[in-house]
């Protein structure tokens, strides 16, 4: 084992869209859902408002999201949050997982996010909706 005074241990550098003190919000889905599933989640934004904006960009209609909820990026980056944590949730990803890999924050490793941006801390979700909720009637043929 060598012991050298003279190596240098060089600290990797943060991008400087994460420079930034953390931001904690609690999300849930509105109450006339309530016949349907339940959803609440805390997410942390990890990033500066200049991220979301880019976060935002990436999808069309960005301009009339931004004036929907008067300026507000981080409503508009949580209200595109909220539909994919609900689709996330259906399709058996209603846990939290160690990183970004599996779990529910496996959806910020879609194309437009940036996983290091958003971590999903608590998440509660309840699907009321089972077999019988569903009516079948017999149909015709058509054309």
């Amino acid at each position: 084992m060598q012991n050298d005074s003279n190596v240098e241990t060089t600290q990797a550098e943060i991008p400087a869209h994460l420079k930034c003190d953390p931001r904690i919000f609690n999300v849930s889905l509105k109450d006339d859902h309530g016949e349907t599933c339940e959803l609440v989640f805390k997410i942390i934004i990890k990033c500066t408002d200049e991220a979301l904006h880019e976060h935002n960009k990436f999808w069309s209609n960005h301009q009339e999201r931004l004036e929907d909820n008067n300026g507000d990026i981080v409503a508009v980056i949580l209200k595109l949050i909220g539909p994919m944590v609900h689709t996330a949730c259906h399709a058996g990803k209603d846990w939290i997982g160690v990183g970004n890999k599996y779990g529910i924050n496996s959806i910020f490793n879609e194309e437009g996010w940036d996983p290091d941006c958003f971590e999903i801390t608590k998440l509660y979700f309840e699907d009321y909706i089972n077999d019988d909720a569903f009516e079948v009637s017999p149909a015709v043929l058509e054309g």
